[in-house]
């Protein structure tokens, strides 16, 4: 048996908030029904058109579905988004039946001359120390080991994940190990709550700079369930001091963090007409923006 796994965050994700509400409750409902046919026969997230029609389903629960970027169209049907990174995928838990297929004929194998005045049936069923799972409970075990060697963390979470657990060290703490746990709470931070990873970084920067955060900000788990805490928070420390290093949509305010800045592009190359020159000078303020921003971000970290 198969099962669909639902994020305990679903209720209050971005991605599920962003479906009007009229249609939020029929959507969801649609889409949990669609994860457990997946899950079931093994389609790796890829629902036909004929089941979503056979439950009930129509067009506009899946333009919303789409929109809220949950699914995508598909060839004859939809397709769940990321689909191996939440849930089990076909090849790891046929992998995960075979190994119990294996270790149930060795264990037959093992007790073949033993039979004799047990309590096993004609049909060759033994009830007692039987080594394959109980089929009503989900055992996670096999399947997260198989996720966790096939599927490669993604850059953007690997980043998050990396900057939380530096910035914890040199606040003298020591540093985190970044397990799955981590890198779980991080990807979906990013895919099913809706959060952009540049603003989640500078809000990571924010948090470990405020001293009140810090301290209880020491997990990417943490980070992610007090995500809008600390958005609001900074907020309103903008509010008060608009020289705070962290602007009210996430961005580094670099002048705060680095003073006035002075810079001009100098003199353009000599043989440039009008057009090249304002080119020129708008190269040179693009690459001195990026190195200050790239500065600012070194001394938040410090």
């Amino acid at each position: 048996m198969a099962w669909f796994k639902v994020d305990d965050k679903l209720h209050s994700s971005r991605k599920l908030l962003s479906i009007p509400r009229r249609y939020r409750l029929a959507s969801l409902g649609l889409w949990t029904i669609s994860g457990s046919w997946s899950a079931d026969q093994l389609t790796d997230g890829k629902v036909p058109d004929y089941m979503v029609e056979e439950w009930g389903g129509n067009k506009t629960l899946i333009d919303w579905l789409v929109k809220a970027d949950l699914w995508q169209v598909v060839s004859e049907g939809t397709q769940f988004k990321n689909w191996g990174e939440y849930q089990p995928t076909k090849a790891a838990i046929e992998a995960d039946r075979e190994k119990n297929r294996e270790k149930l004929r060795k264990w037959r194998e093992r007790n073949s001359g033993s039979t004799e005045g047990s309590n096993q049936d004609v049909t060759g069923y033994e009830p007692d120390g039987n080594p394959a799972p109980d089929p009503t409970r989900p055992d996670p075990t096999h399947i997260e080991e198989a996720k966790a060697s096939s599927v490669e963390i993604r850059e953007d979470v690997k980043m998050l994940c990396d900057l939380l657990a530096d910035s914890i060290a040199a606040n003298g703490s020591l540093k985190p190990t970044i397990g799955k746990t981590w890198t779980d709470s991080a990807r979906r931070m990013i895919d099913l709550d809706g959060r952009e990873p540049d603003k989640a970084a500078n809000l990571i920067r924010w948090s470990q700079a405020n001293t009140f955060w810090r301290k209880n900000i020491l997990s990417m788990p943490t980070f992610r369930e007090k995500y809008d805490q600390l958005r609001l928070a900074a907020l309103e420390d903008w509010d008060k001091n608009k020289s705070a290093p962290i602007t009210p949509d996430g961005g580094i305010n670099v002048e705060a963090i680095l003073g006035r800045d002075v810079w001009s592009p100098g003199t353009p190359p000599e043989g440039l007409d009008v057009a090249g020159e304002i080119a020129w000078k708008k190269e040179q303020r693009a690459a001195h923006q990026a190195e200050r921003l790239e500065e600012a971000k070194r001394k938040m970290a410090s």
